[in-house]
C-alpha cells in the first residue's frame, strides 16, 4: 500500500525504516510520552517492531503504514488502523523535528480517505490523552468530531502507572446506506 502526498510518500514499513524509527522518535521520550509503548532503548528494538509491523501492515486486522519524508529521505513516522468488524481505531506518531508542520494530518488524509472507502468500515476513530491537544487538532483537520471524554480509558506508561483519561473523536458513516 502506498500514497503519495506533495511531501510524503505513506506506505508500506520495511525492514530498513527501523534505524530511522529508533533515530527519530522511537527513543525521544518527548515523542512517546503520550504513547502507550515506552522509548526503545537500542535500535534491536526498533528492528523487532518492524518485523512486526511488516508482518501485519495489511491485512484484514490492521494498516500500518510508515510515513517518508521525501526531501528529507527518511521515515518519521508511523500511522495504523485496527480494524474490529465495523470499526477501524487508528494513531499515529511523528518525529519531533516534523511537528506543527502540518505533516500528520497530510500523512493521514489519504489513508482516511481510503479506510473510508471500505464497505464493511463504518465507524473511524481515536482518542487522546486529555494533556494532549496537539493530537486532537489534527483529528479535527481531518474532519472527525469530539464525542467526549472517557475517563480511565488509555495506559500511557511514560507519564503514569494508572488509566489515564482520553477524549475521543470519530467520524460515522451513515450505516443505513
Amino acid at each position: 500500500m502506498r500514497f503519495e502526498t506533495a511531501r510524503l510518500a505513506v506506505r508500506s514499513p520495511e525492514k530498513k525504516d527501523a534505524y530511522d524509527i529508533f533515530r527519530n522518535y522511537a527513543q525521544d521520550a518527548e515523542v512517546t510520552k503520550y504513547l502507550t509503548w515506552e522509548p526503545h532503548l537500542g535500535v534491536e528494538q526498533s528492528i523487532q517492531w518492524i518485523d512486526h509491523c511488516i508482518e501485519h501492515a495489511d491485512t484484514p486486522e490492521s494498516l500500518i503504514l510508515v510515513i517518508f519524508h521525501k526531501s528529507a529521505a527518511e521515515t518519521i513516522g508511523m500511522l495504523d488502523f485496527r480494524i474490529d468488524d465495523f470499526k477501524a481505531e487508528f494513531g499515529y506518531v511523528l518525529a519531533k523535528k516534523f511537528w506543527n508542520q502540518g505533516i500528520m494530518t497530510e500523512a493521514m488524509r489519504p489513508a482516511l480517505d481510503y479506510m473510508r472507502t471500505i464497505p464493511e468500515i463504518y465507524r473511524i476513530w481515536a482518542v487522546h490523552d486529555v494533556d494532549n491537544p496537539a493530537s486532537g487538532k489534527v483529528m479535527q483537520k481531518l474532519g472527525l468530531s469530539f464525542e467526549g471524554t472517557l475517563k480511565g480509558f488509555c495506559m500511557h506508561p511514560n507519564i503514569s502507572k494508572t488509566p489515564r483519561d482520553a477524549k475521543l473523536y470519530a467520524l460515522v458513516k451513515n450505516a443505513s446506506i
